[in-house]
């Protein structure tokens, strides 16, 4: 896969935004460019997921695609770049489930607190296809889900270990700017407060606040363990992100190739899960390194404090009520061994 002039793409997109226009000019008729927008950087689980799709579909296709990835939000953050999906300035992109839930509320429960016991439940409702009926809800906006990432398992990181909800007490702890989150946050003890996750490792060191929460490999790339050592397991939430893609691109290939296409962007979910298993392998072994000191939180007594939250979003619609119903068939079957 080659790359482009940033700077250059970006003048091209924001024309193409202001025209309604696409980008692919009469050079590229034959080889059509793929252009895939990204906010981590290249060593992140899903930029080697996308890497792989993108030479297996450019092999399939014989050439006639070339898959372009612009990692570390060089195109814009989420919302733009949905905006550029939707006009056909882009084709593809990964963005967190927060951004199709801004136009359809019930993907809240795919990400819902306390919903999965651990990230493995969210791997395999993903592989049985339970978020499909809900990801068909975004044709309307002009994108379609094509495939789900994991962004994985969040805990709790601060300066003392975090066991039960009372060690929370007071504490003001960063979350996603969510009404979700931040009700989350306040049910399991602490003081949810939305902030940018750049501004994270100032505000502790300022005392603003006391801590954050996200997996190990966002607090091992952003150095958060050197304001807040103590890393606590309270596998609050499992994270997941969507790769979209503008409607009327996949409209314009010929039903083979959007058989390939379909096959092998479904397959990238299984490589992203196993890079990003190796992505925390990596960040704990750093972490270790650090002086970190991991604690085992009381799971069952903070997800007893959130399970009101839970229900009101399990609760929302005969759609979020399907998806909940069964994640707990999966949870059922994993305490019967099956």
């Amino acid at each position: 896969m080659k790359k482009k002039h940033v700077l250059v793409l970006q003048a091209v997109l924001g024309m193409a935004l202001l025209t309604g226009c696409g980008v692919i000019n009469e050079e590229e008729e034959k080889t059509q460019i793929i252009r895939v927008a990204f906010n981590q950087p290249e060593t992140h689980a899903e930029y080697i997921a996308l890497a792989d799709f993108g030479e297996k579909f450019e092999k399939a296709t014989d050439g006639r695609y070339e898959v372009q990835i612009y990692p570390n939000a060089v195109l814009g953050d989420q919302g733009p770049v949905t905006e550029m999906i939707r006009t056909g300035a882009l084709q593809l992109a990964v963005v967190p489930v927060s951004v199709p839930e801004s136009y359809n509320e019930d993907f809240a429960i795919i990400a819902a607190p306390y919903l999965y016991d651990d990230l493995e439940q969210m791997e395999t409702a993903a592989r049985e296809g339970v978020f499909d009926s809900l990801f068909t809800t975004t044709d309307k906006f002009n994108f379609e889900i094509v495939s789900l990432y994991t962004s994985g398992a969040r805990h709790i990181y601060t300066d003392k270990p975090v066991v039960t909800p009372e060690d929370l007490k007071g504490y003001k702890i960063r979350v996603q700017d969510s009404e979700v989150y931040i009700q989350m946050m306040n049910m399991m003890g602490g003081v949810g407060i939305p902030m940018a996750q750049s501004e994270v490792y100032a505000a502790v060191q300022q005392h603003v606040i006391e801590g954050g929460e996200n997996s190990e490999v966002v607090y091992d790339n952003f150095k958060h363990y050197e304001v807040s050592p103590y890393f606590s397991y309270t596998n609050h939430l499992v994270m997941t992100d969507v790769v979209i893609a503008n409607r009327d691109f996949l409209d314009k290939m010929d039903p083979e190739t959007r058989r390939i296409f379909d096959e092998l962007i479904k397959e990238s979910m299984e490589v992203e899960f196993a890079a990003w298993d190796e992505n925390i392998e990596h960040a704990k072994s750093t972490l270790e390194k650090q002086g970190v000191t991991f604690v085992e939180s009381d799971t069952e007594a903070f997800r007893d404090r959130c399970a009101p939250l839970l229900e009101s979003i399990a609760g929302r619609s005969d759609m979020t009520r399907e998806v909940y119903d069964r994640i707990m068939e999966i949870k059922a079957r994993e305490e019967n061994g099956e």
